[in-house]
This record gives C-alpha cells, structure tokens and sequence, in this order.
C-alpha cells in the first residue's frame, strides 16, 4: 500500500442506498455512496455521497466532513436557524446534531466519517 488514495468516481460502483437517514419528511429521496476508503480498524471512511431532493430527520451519530462538490442543501438542527449550503461549502456534523437535513437540488459531496465502532 502507498499511503496515498485518490478520489475517482468512475472506478469505483456506486452502492445505492437510503438517505443517511431513513426517515423521510418530504419527497423520496434517492442516495447513492462510492466509499473511496476505509481505515484499517474500520473507524473511519471517506468517498463520494449523492442524493436527489427531499427532506428527512436527522440524529447523527457519528461525526462527519462534508465537501459539496455540486448542488444545494439547507441544514436545519433542532432549535436552530437554517444553514444554506451549495457547491464550494464545507461542514462538520457532529454527534448529537439533530433536525433535519433538506437537498434542494441534487446534490454531491465528498464526506469522511468518523465512527466508535466499527464501519461496516
């Protein structure tokens, strides 16, 4: 092993797979996840997500980097004001966050996770 990993969609199959979240409010949302790595204790991983619009609750978990390549989203945590972000916007969900998470548009993100037990 190198060491270094780099990011290509195209040589890696999609996984399509229900929003992070499974509880959608709105719409029927459709996400797909290309998982790029995985750390070698399976606590970490980090690809490509890509989701269409819709709107669902969210209670994280994990702590997660979020990198929107593409598309919008509104972030809403619970007793809080909306966050609006598009392609170039960069975040951190941190365990604990809840409320919910609204795609707009379409969106695609790069995203690392961080996990206390194990990735599967």
């Amino acid at each position: 092993m190198s060491g270094l990993v780099v990011f290509k969609e195209s040589e890696i199959a999609p996984q399509a797979d229900p929003p992070f979240f499974p509880e959608a409010l709105v719409g029927n949302p459709k996400s797909w996840g290309w998982r790029i790595a995985t750390s070698e204790d399976g606590l970490v991983a980090s690809g490509f997500w890509k989701c269409t619009p819709g709107v669902w609750r969210m209670d994280y978990k994990l702590w997660e980097f979020c990198h929107v390549i593409e598309g919008r989203c509104v972030i809403t945590p619970t007793g809080g004001k909306p966050v609006h972000l598009a392609a170039g916007d960069a975040f951190v969900c941190e365990p604990g966050l809840q409320g919910t998470w609204e795609i707009v548009e379409t969106m695609r993100k790069h995203f690392v996770v961080r996990r206390s037990g194990a990735v599967s």
